[in-house]
Order: structure tokens, then sequence, then C-alpha cells
């Protein structure tokens, strides 16, 4: 925080939305934003549900997220599997005021690929860098997301798991510090919050 990092809640225990009864999930929200202030002594108005789960029957919980001190979300992705290709791709702002940010996905589709995770990692660097100078020039409010494994070269396999969760952690991981560094030289970077209070 001390070099401009903010912190937005992801879940308390990374269990998915739509897995729990709306009150649970109420709960884990409440709670879990509750310790993130406690444990950083900074506030905390940012949410994005574990694997972008306000879909199915979670998909109005959105709904919920002022009471629970949110001002923003990113949990609805524009692609399908794990949301809805027909959701907007650019950010916007849901009838109770708060602010939507999907994450960026490339082409609008079909067919669609996330510009995070494996896309990055196994998409032509040119491709991906046209994409990033695009959202950049639109000062489009976009997170870029990156979970900290991908920085691991060595991770272990996942044990049990399907062949698309596979694909997902190990696609092309090698070097992929490396590339991450060459993909977002010379961009100016801001918190996802200091782009909503701009707004």
């Amino acid at each position: 925080m001390a070099e401009g990092h903010a912190i937005g809640l992801h879940g308390l225990t990374h269990r998915r939305a739509f897995e729990m009864s709306r009150t649970e999930w109420r709960a884990s929200a409440r709670d879990g934003r509750a310790l993130l202030e406690d444990l950083s002594g900074q506030p905390v108005v940012g949410y994005r549900a574990p694997e972008w789960s306000l879909r199915g029957v979670a998909a109005d919980w959105w709904q919920d997220l002022p009471e629970l001190g949110f001002r923003y979300d990113s949990s609805r992705v524009p692609l399908s599997v794990i949301g809805n290709p027909a959701w907007p791709r650019r950010p916007h702002r849901l009838p109770n005021g708060v602010w939507e940010l999907p994450p960026p996905v490339l082409w609008s589709g079909p067919p669609r690929s996330p510009l995070w995770g494996w896309g990055p990692r196994v998409l032509p660097f040119s491709l991906v860098r046209r994409a990033l100078e695009t959202l950049a020039a639109e000062d489009a409010g976009t997170p870029l997301v990156l979970h900290p494994w991908e920085l691991d070269e060595g991770q272990p396999d996942l044990p049990g798991a399907s062949f698309g969760h596979r694909f997902a952690h190990s696609a092309g991981l090698r070097g992929h510090a490396g590339h991450l560094r060459d993909l977002f030289a010379g961009f100016r970077l801001t918190t996802l919050e200091a782009w909503v209070e701009a707004r």
C-alpha cells in the first residue's frame, strides 16, 4: 500500500458464490471485507467473486454490493463457461451505482479469449500488446488479472484436475515473468479504486 497498491476482496474462502446461499455469500463478503480492513487499516471497496462466480443463481447478487460496502465489482465475465458473452465488455455502472469492471477479453466473439491467465501466456505477443494498447488508449478501466502462481514455473501438477484446469495452470508458464515485463513496458497503470474515483 505504501507503493500505491490497493486491496480488494476476492472472497473469504475462495468458495464460488453460486455454491453458497445468498445469506452465506453475504456473510462471507461482509466478514472478508471487515478482516481485510482490520489487517490493512485501509478501506476495501472492490470485490471479485472467486472464479467470477456472480452467475447462475448468483447472477443478480451484485445488487447487494453497496449495502456490503463495495463501490466496484469485477465478477462478471463476457465469456462463455465462466460468464455470459452477452454481458458488456467495457466498464459500466449498474443500476445500484456500483461500477462493473469486467476483465478484458480479446475479440468481440466468437471466438473470444481471456486477456489474462493462459491468454497472454499462449497468444502471440503482438496481438496481446495491440489489445492492451487499445484498452490504454480508451482509458478503459480494465482489471489486469495476474495470479501469483503464474510466476512460478516450478509449481506442482494439480492432482485430479480436469484438462481445462491443467491447461489454465500450466500453458505458457516458462518465462512468463519476463514476457509480462515486455507486455506492460511503457504503460502507466493505476488502481481500480483510483479509476472509479475519477469518475
